[in-house]
């Protein structure tokens, strides 16, 4: 099977994993260089290990020989290669990729509190206007909801009938608790990668920021994306819309061109002010069900592979950057 790519997004581009970077995303066609043995294009994450490993030796030579310049640029340093090193550490606040337990003990903290990733209905409301051709009597799953406000107000603004569906049932709870007077949203404890949901049920399914957060798990990033999209796909009716709201451009685009999902898609920048956001509308095309029962299997097996070389890969470069760390000169050892 031919599988696309997803990329690495570049700087700037994501809002997610720790607030830094994505794991690594390389779900390559077997002929490009990657495939061979190369070394994938290094992430934000691994920039800065690299660059928190790498000695100022301009600093230390003026610091050695005693100047106020020298002295003021090694100080310098250490601020930045000890900003380096916090950039380039894992932390438990914002691991998205985490599972359940981490979205369950995330909103209990949040208590009776509303969050909207990467936007208010309103910043997206054209979007979804044009997903459905301006209708609201569509049937709208809300996939990954957590405890935004979009489904209430799509709900306020003429939709009535949506399943908001989310993995926390923390979430899940407190959000049907704020919205008992609106009886059109159906609010389900479900996961995104295995949905308890009949196929080709909904007109519209929203995903404003799953995949991104489901792409910060380094260890199994190719096997969730690819599985949710083609639960997505699934449960999406023939001439429905997948619409995905992303910071992570290049991931939304590879994961929507694998080989088990056939949809036709628009690709539209959202401006920012710091930021870069995309929507993908993804329209389900007549062959969709017969591809998706053809190739899944293997675009599974695939990316399972793939997931299992980068966790490979980085192991073997933690391990060598342990090496480099022990055998380094002693000089150095004010430095690092």
């Amino acid at each position: 099977l031919k599988l696309r790519t997803l990329l690495v997004p570049r700087p700037g581009s994501a809002m997610l994993c720790s607030q830094r970077a994505p794991a690594e995303a390389v779900l390559r066609t077997p002929s490009i260089p990657h495939s061979r043995g190369l070394r994938p294009p290094l992430t934000w994450r691994q920039e800065a290990k690299r660059s928190a490993s790498t000695p100022w030796t301009a600093a230390a030579a003026g610091a050695a020989a005693g100047t106020a310049a020298g002295a003021a640029a090694l100080r310098s340093g250490r601020r930045r290669h000890s900003r380096l090193q916090r950039a380039s550490e894992p932390d438990s606040e914002f691991d998205y990729g985490a599972g359940v337990q981490y979205w369950d003990s995330r909103y209990e903290r949040d208590g009776d509190t509303t969050f909207d990733w990467l936007g208010s209905y309103e910043k997206l409301r054209e979007h979804i206007e044009a997903s459905v051709s301006g209708r609201r009597d569509v049937s709208v799953l809300d996939l990954g909801c957590g405890n935004a406000r979009l489904a209430e107000a799509m709900y306020d603004d003429g939709f009535k009938d949506i399943t908001a569906l989310d993995i926390s049932s923390v979430a899940i709870e407190a959000m049907r608790a704020r919205n008992t007077e609106r009886p059109g949203i159906k609010w389900v404890v479900g996961d995104a990668l295995a949905l308890d949901l009949e196929d080709e049920s909904f007109d519209l399914v929203i995903d404003k920021s799953t995949t991104d957060a489901l792409a910060c798990d380094e260890q199994h990033m190719h096997r969730n994306v690819s599985t949710m999209m083609g639960e997505a796909s699934r449960v999406l009716r023939t001439g429905g819309t997948y619409l995905i709201f992303t910071a992570m451009r290049d991931v939304g685009a590879g994961a929507l061109t694998q080989p088990h999902v056939a949809f036709d898609i628009t690709e539209t920048a959202i401006p920012l002010p710091f930021a870069s956001l995309t929507a993908f509308r993804a329209v389900k095309r007549p062959e969709a069900n017969s591809v998706r029962s053809s190739n899944l299997e293997e675009t599974l097996r695939v990316a399972e592979q793939v997931d299992a070389r980068l966790v490979e890969d980085r192991r073997r470069r933690a391990e060598a950057d342990e090496r480099l760390r022990k055998n380094a000169s002693s000089s150095f050892a004010v430095l690092d």
